[in-house]
């Protein structure tokens, strides 16, 4: 029990990951070749009513023609760096003209979308460029490819992307217009988590598997002059980190104090409960045996009694207080009817049937009779005859 509590209490603590601190801050390198995109299947069934997804773009050629930087079951989701081919659940648009961000800078892009509004929204840095109606009663299905660099499942020429992409993160709800030009600010002021609602973030982005040349690279946020407020934050968070060990280090300690503590104790109450148990249990069998003993001789008696043979038994299993006249009353197969089951009752048709082998040539006349000592006398005397 107390193992458990051990695990449980292990895993209430708060993680800390320096690494990921700085990790998150890391861009992913598409080098231009149509085997180098990350492909994965991710749950996306809590983002099927609404989701909003954010991240930035650094495009290093222009030469391709349908470079794809996201692609969600082939056309259900699509975006192209240069915006030329843009889609949700199949229904494609041309926005390249909005696409204007010179070949080496970062630029911001979000969408938004959700089943009550019908609306898909597309912005570029933090201003909307697009917005259009979706059909009724659509949805975004779960269980199909998300690729990042490519299209469908990758690997196909003309499509890859060349370039940098930067804290890409999908929220399973739709954006404000506020929102997005609040994410769309600064670069390095990363806002990825939300309490209470699931995403897909860039840090689980990071984590997935590659392929081809797509590496991790260090994003501006890291450069020089960026990185010693980075460096900070890292090291609050292994002050943090610590402080949590050091508390949790103590809780330790102290239900091992308790469990040395209270060992002897549970010992010494489980043995008296034993002892109790065995002195109640041993009671309870001496009980039992009494009366299996005197059942035992009750049988017997009965035995003798059906066999015709002996004197009268007692039946009550308490002592015979039989009077001496009659233990001194001849031996007879009438005596049985001195029996508790018989005497001064009324005699039954039951009895009759039962006892009719015995006694076959008057036991049907005695119906409704009741059953006296003259009787019996009588019968004996009868049936000496």
């Amino acid at each position: 029990m107390w193992t458990v509590c051990l695990i449980a209490l292990a895993l209430l603590v708060p993680p800390f990951q320096a690494e990921d601190t700085l990790r998150k801050y890391k861009a992913l390198n598409f080098p231009g070749d149509s085997e180098s995109f990350v492909s994965f299947f991710p749950d996306m069934t809590p983002f099927s009513k609404a989701f909003s997804f954010c991240g930035w773009i650094r495009k290093d050629n222009s030469s391709a023609g349908w470079p794809i930087l996201l692609s969600y079951g082939g056309n259900e989701l699509r975006m192209q760096d240069n915006g030329g081919h843009n889609c949700i659940y199949g229904a494609c648009t041309r926005l390249a003209n909005k696409f204007t961000a010179p070949l080496g800078n970062w630029f911001h892009y979000c969408a938004t979308w959700s089943s009550e509004s019908r609306q898909f929204r597309e912005y570029i840095d933090g201003e909307i460029i697009a917005s259009r109606a979706t059909a009724q009663g659509r949805h975004l299905p779960p269980g199909l490819s998300f690729t990042l660099g490519n299209w469908g499942d990758g690997g196909l020429e003309g499509l890859q992307l060349e370039g940098l992409l930067f804290n890409f993160n999908f929220i399973a709800r739709e954006f404000s217009r506020e929102e997005v030009e609040e994410r769309a600010g600064d670069m390095c002021e990363l806002k990825d988590e939300e309490d209470g609602v699931y995403n897909l973030s860039w840090v689980n982005i990071l984590g997935e598997e590659r392929n081809g040349t797509v590496t991790e690279v260090d994003s501006v946020c890291l450069e020089k002059g960026a990185v010693e407020s980075r460096l900070e934050e890292a090291r609050k968070g292994v002050k943090q980190g610590e402080a949590s060990l050091s508390t949790i280090r103590d809780e330790l300690d102290n239900i091992l104090d308790k469990v040395e503590a209270g060992t002897t104790d549970m010992l010494e109450m489980e043995q008296g409960q034993n002892i109790s148990c065995q002195v109640e249990l041993t009671s309870h069998l001496n009980k039992k045996r009494r009366e299996l003993t005197k059942v035992s001789s009750l049988l017997n008696k009965v035995v003798r009694i059906l066999q015709g043979g002996g004197k009268k038994e007692n039946l009550s299993g308490e002592d015979d207080e039989t009077s001496d006249l009659e233990k001194d009353r001849a031996a007879s197969k009438w005596d049985f009817l001195y029996s508790d089951s018989y005497f001064n009752k009324e005699f039954t048709r039951q009895q009759s049937e039962n006892l009719r082998s015995s006694w076959d040539k008057v036991c049907d006349k005695m119906v409704g009779v009741t059953i006296t000592r003259k009787l019996i006398e009588l019968m004996k005397s009868v049936d000496s005859d």
